[in-house]
């Protein structure tokens, strides 16, 4: 399966959203799959945008971000980190430079934990299935997630997706597809 194979959620009008389910099958192409996961994570920030907007979230909409937030955003860091980032290292030669870009990545996922964590709380401050109400430091919270968010994504597609294409062998991405099936929960 590649991308040309399945529908993109998007940040305006299809009704997709980072709610969405990758296809699992997408996992045999670990880069596929992560430029997917990626889309899903603009179309948070997007959501993000419209919340600070609107003033609040409905309830059954902060259930799924924070379901998102704390299950999918965090497989995704880890199949960066301990797939992508350290495939590319052993590939990629010095004058890649790639190292320090990597070290900002992680710490940039560092900062995301932090503010998921804040996130969630702000989200889960509810009494069953009402509306939060966003006052200014929530919308301000979800705001600079949204803008971080959508530099280090850039970061992620323009330099280490690009760099993968190249550097990374064809048993590279075999192994990394293996693992990534592995911590998601499908059978290889």
């Amino acid at each position: 399966m590649t991308t040309d194979d399945i529908a993109f959620p998007s940040d305006v009008g299809t009704g997709k959203t980072f709610a969405e389910p990758i296809p699992a099958a997408l996992l045999d192409a670990p880069l596929e799959y992560i430029l997917v996961d990626h889309v899903r994570q603009r179309s948070l920030c997007a959501a993000f945008r419209r919340f600070t907007h609107q003033g609040y979230v409905d309830g059954e909409e902060a259930d799924a971000v924070v379901t998102y937030l704390r299950h999918d955003v965090d497989l995704h860091h880890r199949d960066e980190e301990e797939d992508l980032f350290p495939s590319l290292l052993r590939r990629v030669p010095l004058e890649d430079n790639l190292e320090a870009t990597l070290a900002r990545l992680i710490e940039d996922h560092c900062n995301s934990r932090t503010m998921i964590e804040a996130i969630s709380k702000v989200l889960a401050k509810r009494t069953g299935n009402a509306r939060v109400r966003l006052g200014a430091g929530a919308r301000k919270l979800l705001l600079a997630y949204a803008t971080s968010e959508n530099h280090h994504l850039a970061a992620e597609n323009g330099i280490v997706l690009a760099i993968a294409r190249v550097r990374l062998t064809k048993g590279d991405l075999k192994a990394i597809s293996a693992t990534m099936k592995d911590r998601h929960g499908v059978a290889a």
